[in-house]
């Protein structure tokens, strides 16, 4: 009689065990994937956080012109898009998102030109360009099927004795499209961006970016965000 009783306790304390190492597993499993969801969230926001104040930086930079005491005429005035001086375009590549595309310029190196180099002291010569390197201070972003691409012009893409209309050509709306050095700007085997776009704000002395993007892997996963920055330039 004892000895069934004992084996009866075995037996109930064997499923009880069980009960409680597969309630424990099953715990265990859940916190795994939560923790591995959190951190792929937080893997997105930061690879996108990361990417809007990449754009914000360079975008609060449109615009800008070095002053060189040595420098007797620059070119700036063949790439400014109006009287005002603008130097920023938004549009979109044909069949994209409206305000899905913006270019513009700066000077970069703070030689008071565009372009890198240039020789006795001017960037024209009567109303064409003779600076050398204006493709690197030519700037753009854009969104193309579900990727955020920057634009790398090509040197090949201006002429570098370029006059007013041309050397405008890569701040034009055609200048959106395929071609002309456009790179992807995060891994497309990670990230996908849903949303991209531009608005200017406050009489055109801001800029909104808003920006979307999920994991490739984990489309659930996605991230929204936004930011204002002031064209201090414009």
């Amino acid at each position: 009689m004892k000895k069934g009783q004992t084996l009866l306790v075995l037996m109930i304390s064997l499923a009880i065990s069980s009960a409680l190492l597969l309630v424990v597993s099953q715990f265990y499993t859940n916190i795994q994937v939560q923790n591995r969801q959190i951190f792929l969230r937080l893997k997105l926001q930061a690879e996108l956080q990361r990417t809007i104040q990449l754009l914000g930086k360079d975008l609060r930079r449109a615009g800008f012109r070095a002053l060189n005491n040595k420098l007797i005429e620059s070119n700036v005035s063949l790439f400014e898009l109006d009287e005002k001086g603008l130097a920023l375009i938004i549009s979109q590549a044909d069949n994209a998102p409206k305000n899905s595309c913006a270019l513009f310029f700066y000077d970069l190196n703070r030689n008071g030109c565009i372009g890198e180099k240039y020789t006795k002291n001017t960037c024209l010569n009567g109303r064409q360009n003779v600076a050398k390197g204006i493709e690197k201070e030519l700037f753009g972003y854009k969104l193309n099927g579900k990727m955020i691409e920057t634009k790398q012009t090509y040197k090949s893409a201006v002429s570098a004795k370029c006059q007013l209309d041309e050397c405008q050509k890569a701040l034009k709306q055609t200048a959106c499209n395929a071609g002309g050095g456009w790179t992807d700007l995060l891994d497309k085997n990670e990230y996908e961006i849903t949303h991209l776009q531009f608005n200017l704000v406050a009489e055109g002395k801001g800029i909104e970016i808003q920006l979307i993007g999920n994991l490739k892997r984990h489309p659930d996963i996605q991230y929204e965000t936004s930011m204002v920055v002031a064209l201090w330039n414009q």
